[in-house]
């Protein structure tokens, strides 16, 4: 189903979110005080609004309710970013989510209405440590506090090898949801795929047991 999304900044980080909701098939409006920003994304929004949402006339012009959500992607002003937080909450926006540039900011937002929070610089730093700590680690997600996505190269232990004969998820209490071979994915019947040099795994679990894997196995 096609949603309707608004994103409010058009720096580094609202410029990812617009491009990504419009390559998944949704549609897009942003606003952004730069003229020339928004010329740079045309090709990937419905439309462009040049403006500060800071200004109750804008908000009203854009009836900011129709939207399934609002991107709030500011994050070198907080005070902005709050006052615009709390203007789209007494509208009853359906879902408001946040960037904040630190926890103090993210607690202010959530306090007003913000419905999810997102600390970029802070994740990413998170990332890039567990992708160096974790050898073989070639992305890292984090889908929940406590569970996250993980692709890696396979272990030499397990070339030759099924998930099946190991007793993989029993063993080590996470699953593998995808095989990479040759740049190709593998979803079906996976628990039967012989493990080859060079592939790629995809593992689902909490973030403990697939550091227990990668501790024990490589």
């Amino acid at each position: 189903m096609v949603k309707q999304f608004l994103v409010i900044g058009a720096g580094r980080f609202g410029r990812g979110i617009v491009k990504e909701l419009d390559r998944l098939g949704h549609e897009v409006a942003v606003c952004d005080k730069k003229k020339a920003t928004l010329e740079e994304l045309e090709e990937y929004t419905e439309y462009g609004v040049i403006g500060d949402l800071r200004e109750e006339a804008l908000l009203e012009d854009l009836n900011v309710i129709q939207f399934d959500a609002v991107f709030v992607a500011i994050g070198s002003d907080p005070l902005t970013s709050i006052l615009i937080t709390r203007r789209l909450k007494e509208r009853k926006v359906k879902r408001i989510v946040c960037k904040a540039i630190n926890r103090e900011v993210g607690g202010i937002l959530e306090s007003i209405g913000a419905d999810l929070v997102i600390y970029p610089e802070e994740e990413a730093g998170h990332k890039a440590a567990r992708l160096e700590a974790m050898s073989g680690i070639i992305e890292y997600i984090e889908i929940t506090k406590n569970v996250a996505g993980v692709e890696t190269v396979i272990p030499d232990i397990l070339i030759g090898k099924t998930l099946r004969e190991i007793g993989f998820s029993m063993k080590y209490s996470i699953n593998v949801v995808l095989i990479i071979r040759n740049g190709e994915p593998i979803v079906s019947n996976i628990g039967d795929v012989r493990f080859e040099s060079g592939d790629l795994i995809f593992i689902v679990g909490e973030k403990t047991k697939i550091e227990f894997f990668k501790t024990k196995i490589g």
